[in-house]
């Protein structure tokens, strides 16, 4: 008898921590109601490069365009070289578990980079996430990343983690 309440209450024990774990945090939600009120991408990773190049990004972006706002940072180590840039984001789009943020880049040490738009996407895929990005050399400012726009999930994550949250308004029609 008493072996099986031991065992009752670690299997309760056991629900218990399995629905919290699996509830996550409440990120981008309305408080108390586990629904988001707004689509989010936040997290930083390290890239995978297998020639050691050190390649990182953060985000940390909220709200449905236009009212898009947040932040954003990359940073390129590799032999001989070193690159930053850091920006506001001025559009998030989610739709299911991929991410597409633009953003303005604000501070760089990259020359002919600062003031211009840049184009990132996300595929939040538990510990195996994906990013893209758009941009490049362009010291004309020819190429203009319009808003809303990058390109396809090329890299893969090596340590670290994004989290993108769908949310689109009542009465969208989506979602």
């Amino acid at each position: 008898m008493k072996r099986s309440r031991e065992l009752a209450a670690v299997g309760a024990a056991m629900v218990l921590a399995t629905t919290l774990v699996a509830a996550g945090p409440a990120s981008g939600t309305e408080e108390g109601k586990g629904k988001p009120s707004e689509p989010s991408l936040v997290g930083s990773a390290k890239m995978l490069r297998e020639d050691g190049q050190d390649v990182r990004f953060a985000f940390d972006a909220h709200g449905l365009f236009p009212e898009s706002k947040g932040t954003f940072r990359v940073s390129h180590a590799g032999e001989g070289f070193s690159a930053y840039f850091r920006g506001r984001i001025d559009c998030l789009v989610v739709g299911g578990p991929v991410a597409v943020v633009t953003g303005i880049v604000e501070d760089t040490n990259v020359p002919g980079l600062k003031d211009r738009r840049v184009g990132m996407t996300v595929y939040d895929n538990g510990r195996h996430d994906r990013l893209g990005y758009s941009w490049g050399p362009d010291p004309g400012h020819e190429r203009i990343v319009p808003p809303c726009l990058s390109s396809a999930t090329f890299e893969r994550v090596e340590s670290g983690d994004f989290k993108a949250v769908e949310w689109f308004p009542s009465g969208s029609g989506i979602g």
